[in-house]
C-alpha cells in the first residue's frame, strides 16, 4: 500500500522499515550541495552568515509556537521534549550571555530526559512518518556541528577552508526548516491519535 504521509509504496505493514521512507536524511548533504552550486553559479550571491542567523530566530520561533500549541492541545511527552529543545536552540541563536556553554548543559539534560523516558517519547514517533523527520532534524544539527569543528578538512572536502562557515550556517538553517516539517508531521500524527483514541502506554 502507499503511505500517504511519506509517499512510500509498501506492500504490507512490515515494509514500514523500507529505506525509501528515510529520504529526509539527505536534507543535510543537500544543503551542502546547494552551497557549492551557489558558489559555482554566482559566488557573489552565496548565503551570507548574517542572513542565516537572522532567519534562524524566525524559523526556530515557528517551531516553538507549533510544538507549544501541540503540547497544550495533545499533551504528548514528545511534544514537550521538542518544545524544550526548540527553546534551547532559540536561546543559543539569540547569543545572549551564557548560551555558548549553556546549550551543552541543555542538550545533556535533554539527552538524559530522552533516555529516561524513551518509551514515552519515541513511542510517539517510532514506526510512523514522524520518525524519519525527527532523525533528519537530528542529523542536520549534528552535521552542522561537524562542519563547525572543521572535521571535513581532514578528508579533503573541496574548498573547506573558504566555505566551512557558509556550509555550517546553511546546514543549520536547513535543520531549522526540517524541524518545522517535523512539527507539522507531529501535529498530523497527534491529531490522528486523538481521533482514533490511541494512547502511548507508560
Amino acid at each position: 500500500m502507499v503511505d500517504g504521509t511519506t509517499g512510500c509504496k509498501c506492500h504490507n505493514d512490515s515494509d514500514k522499515k523500507c529505506l525509501c521512507r528515510w529520504w529526509p536524511l539527505i536534507m543535510g548533504p543537500a544543503a551542502m550541495a546547494m552551497v557549492y552550486i551557489a558558489q559555482a553559479v554566482s559566488p557573489e550571491q552565496i548565503a551570507w552568515r548574517g542572513a542565516n542567523e537572522s532567519m534562524a530566530l524566525i524559523l526556530v520561533g515557528i517551531s516553538i509556537v507549533g510544538f507549544g500549541a501541540q503540547a497544550i492541545r495533545y499533551k504528548q511527552e514528545f511534544q514537550f521534549f521538542m518544545l524544550t529543545l526548540c527553546i534551547a536552540f532559540f536561546c543559543r541563536e539569540w547569543h545572549f550571555a551564557g548560551t555558548s556553554n549553556g546549550i551543552y548543559v541543555a542538550l545533556a539534560c535533554l539527552a538524559a530526559w530522552f533516555f529516561k523516558r524513551q518509551r514515552q517519547i519515541d513511542g510517539f514517533f517510532k514506526g510512523n512518518a514522524v520518525e524519519p523527520w525527527f532523525w533528519a532534524t537530528f542529523s542536520c544539527y549534528v552535521l552542522s556541528q561537524i562542519i563547525a569543528r572543521r572535521v571535513f578538512r581532514y578528508v579533503g572536502l573541496p574548498g573547506e577552508e573558504e566555505m566551512h562557515i557558509y556550509l555550517e550556517e546553511t546546514v543549520e538553517t536547513m535543520a531549522h526548516v526540517v524541524m518545522i516539517v517535523t512539527c507539522l508531521v507531529s501535529w498530523i500524527r497527534a491529531a490522528g491519535m486523538k481521533h482514533q483514541g490511541e494512547e502511548i502506554k507508560p
